[in-house]
């Protein structure tokens, strides 16, 4: 195997997937997905001397790159991650080391076994801190982030190099952003000094084992000479105008010659804040004072020669950070208008009563006329009327559609079942004369006929929370019972009850515009998915606790969470296959599905450009729709195509009473399905995209629709609710009890409707 392109490298690197690897002392490391792969190997997700044991990391050296000098490099890595490692007081800040050994790999091809060295790390369940600045779009983050993860930075190099020993590889790349105790920190991984050599300098962004736009001018010269911990003080200055800007320090074309991009970083003016001030988060962007301090450091630390710049990180740190610390007292200090989300246009968000678990008081102490705030959904458990429904279902579509799709908003289906939770949140937000008109649902769980809620003229409608702003809520979801909900937009995330939007908190500098929306897990916390492979559990503090998709290019639209534990997610990818296939598009359907937070599905469905819902019949089958009327269902791992239903694209699918499923979507479709998955096509009073479903327990099923459209299916035929309003947004959540329906629409309204 001479090459990085040698046809056999893929068929080893996938045989490799459930391989049992002998470590020290007899430890077994049993292989699970491969998260990537580098200039020297591939990186595996393992679990710990059990199949079902704690995550590791293995990267596991490939044999092609196999040399003297590559085991010694290899092996001079594991040496340092052990001497980091084994100190009294282990570095949070550094990747932990756990083992290194050579394996004996059957060969996929015959012959031999392949003897391949693999070294064991930490799993560190979170995104890379390039990852984090590539979904910032270009700008900063937020100061008191930059100045938390910097000191985490700081505090790791300040170890390493207590032990002699110089990184020479920091980049945003190699730092691993956490969530431990709610609180997001940064680990420093992938010492360089390992690294192989490409000298094909018109291919690589790598140069006598640094990397371009981060290694200072002396990384680059023979032997090596003048790198010392100023080279890490570099790299670090680098990375930290990157966080601060959203734009590299040393930018370069793809294909660029790197002795050009040497030579620039040798002799060009110093990258300077000030000329990216728009993209500077706004409480340092307001202070020039503070960013002419910052850059005075920054330059002086990005020096070319290595004397000039600060002695030592710490003595950088202690430079900057004064600075970052006013600019961030700036932001806490400032004026609560300036930072309102369109969400709390209507109420203002108090951080602990949204958040806290300490203030839960049982329900039957609390008044039968209080609503239950979304906070204590993270501690509530589904009633027992709920016992056999998943505790939390959504779906959603961006307004991005794939080739082909009908224009539409966003669509979110409703967590299925009724009942209240089992406690209830004593709130210090103060209830005004608009929220006591909500009423709570239980005073419409007196059942009515048949008869009487399929007569559109028995419901009264009104508006029970105004409009804010067309765009607020991309994606919503009711929580079971009707009396809260959970919406997502562009701007934030925030619950609804009693008639208000409240915002929810999110970590500093995180970019919501990814969030596509958002399921209740089974102890009511809260997951969020959507593009770039985002999927994440919001925390109690704030926070988010990341889950591992190991293909960054996938989005996520819609989803059902289980009270197994079992969560699917349905989205789309690009399309890689070279083989041709009947729907046009570059986009594939996907669909994901976790047991806990291990991932143990990733599936396409070629059928389709996008999935973009999910559900699970009586029958225990777990069935997704998508575009072009395509239904997919889930077997052993394996997305198979049931079959194209309609010519429409599908957006939402429900279990039914009967053990079936209805499914609706762009045009007005709607379709109900047999247990047998046997499709019927039926009547519907709007040609509108129908984009979000609900089926009560009294078996009523409803439907929401572009322009402010409510259906509810009566008699084999969905008949519209005749109502005005005044205005006609996209209706992305509806919730129903036999006797009361409730709507979520796109620009934050919500709208009620009644059987007197």
């Amino acid at each position: 195997m001479s090459s990085a392109s040698d046809p056999r490298l893929a068929p080893l690197r996938d045989s490799l997937i459930g391989q049992v690897l002998s470590g020290a002392e007899k430890t077994k490391y049993y292989l699970r997905e491969c998260l990537g792969e580098g200039g020297q190997g591939w990186v595996f997700r393992a679990t710990w001397n059990d199949p079902d044991g704690v995550y590791v990391i293995v990267k596991v050296m490939r044999p092609d790159v196999v040399s003297t000098e590559a085991l010694l490099r290899f092996k001079s890595e594991a040496e340092v991650l052990r001497t980091l490692s084994t100190v009294p007081q282990p570095n949070p800040y550094v990747v932990r080391f756990y083992d290194h050994a050579i394996a004996q790999i059957p060969s996929p091809f015959g012959g031999e076994p392949l003897g391949m060295p693999f070294t064991v790390l930490e799993y560190v369940n979170g995104p890379t801190l390039e990852r984090v600045l590539s979904d910032q779009g270009g700008r900063g983050l937020s100061v008191d982030r930059v100045r938390r993860l910097t000191r985490h930075v700081v505090q790791a190099l300040d170890l390493v190099h207590a032990k002699k020993i110089v990184h020479r590889d920091l980049k945003p790349s190699n730092i691993l952003l956490a969530t431990e105790g709610g609180v997001e920190i940064a680990k420093v991984t992938d010492f360089g000094l390992v690294k192989l050599v490409d000298m094909n300098l018109q291919r690589t962004t790598s140069l006598a084992g640094a990397s371009l736009g981060y290694a200072p001018p002396e990384q680059y010269e023979r032997r090596n000479e003048r790198v010392s911990e100023r080279t890490d003080l570099f790299s670090l200055a680098a990375v930290f105008f990157e966080m601060l800007t959203g734009q590299p320090a040393f930018p370069f074309n793809p294909g660029e010659n790197p002795l050009l991009i040497v030579t620039r970083i040798m002799n060009s003016p110093r990258p300077e804040l000030m000329q990216h001030r728009d993209a500077l988060a706004p409480e340092l962007g307001m202070r020039t004072a503070l960013i002419e301090s910052l850059d005075r450091e920054v330059k002086k630390a990005l020096a070319a020669d290595p004397k000039e710049r600060h002695a030592t990180v710490t003595e950088f740190w202690t430079a900057i950070e004064p600075a970052l610390r006013l600019a961030a007292s700036e932001d806490s200090q400032s004026a609560p208008g300036s930072k309102v989300s369109p969400f709390e246009a209507t109420a203002r968000a108090d951080r602990e009563a949204v958040m806290s678990s300490r203030v839960v008081a049982k329900i039957n102490a609390a008044p039968a006329s209080v609503a239950v705030p979304s906070a204590v959904m993270s501690q509530a458990q589904p009633s027992q009327a709920n016992s056999a429904q998943p505790s939390g279902q959504g779906s959603g579509r961006p307004s991005g559609q794939p080739s082909g799709q009908p224009s539409g908003q966003a669509s979110a289906k409703s967590g299925g079942g009724s009942g209240p939770p089992q406690s209830v949140l004593q709130s210090t937000v103060a209830m005004s004369p608009h929220q006591s008109q909500v009423q709570p649902t239980h005073a419409y769980s007196q059942r009515v006929s048949e008869a009487t809620a399929a007569n559109p003229m028995s419901w009264k409608f009104r508006v029970v929370t105004p409009s804010i702003k067309a765009g607020t809520v991309r994606s919503a979801i009711f929580a079971p019972g009707g009396d809260v909900a959970l919406g997502v937009g562009p701007m934030g995330i925030a619950r609804w009850e009693r008639g208000m939007w409240y915002s929810i908190p999110l970590p500093g500098g995180f970019d919501p515009r990814i969030i596509q929306g958002a399921l209740w897990l089974r102890d009511r916390e809260i997951l969020l998915y959507g593009d770039r492979a985002f999927v994440a559990r919001l925390l109690p503090s704030g926070g988010l606790d990341y889950w591992n998709v190991p293909d960054r290019d996938v989005a996520f639209f819609g989803g059902r969470a289980e009270d197994s534990g079992i969560v699917t997610l349905v989205g789309e990818r690009p399309y890689r296959a070279s083989a041709p296939r009947k729907v046009p598009g570059t986009t594939v359907g996907v669909l994901a599905q976790w047991q806990g937070q291990r991932l143990v599905t990733l599936a396409e469905a070629a059928s389709c450009t996008r999935l973009s819902s999910v559900a699970r019949t009586g029958a225990g089958q777990l069935v997704a729709c998508g575009t072009f009327g395509t239904l997919v269902r889930l077997e052993m791992g394996v997305a198979e195509t049931v079959g194209t239903i309609c010519a429409g694209h599908l957006t939402c699918i429900e279990r039914t009473s009967d053990g079936g499923a209805v499914t609706v979507g762009a045009g007005g479709h709607a379709l109900i399905l047999t247990p047998r998955l046997e499709p019927q096509l039926e009547a519907v009073q709007t040609t509108r995209d129908l984009l979000c479903l609900h089926v009560s327990d009294d078996a009523g099923i409803w439907a929401g629709s572009a322009a402010t459209r409510l259906l509810r299916r009566c008699s084999g035929s969905w008949i519209r609710m005749p109502f005005e309003l005044g205005f006609a947004p996209n209706v992305v959540a509806v919730w129903a009890t036999g006797r009361a329906v409730r709507a979520i629409c796109d620009d934050g309204a919500v709208i009620e409707g009644v059987i007197p």
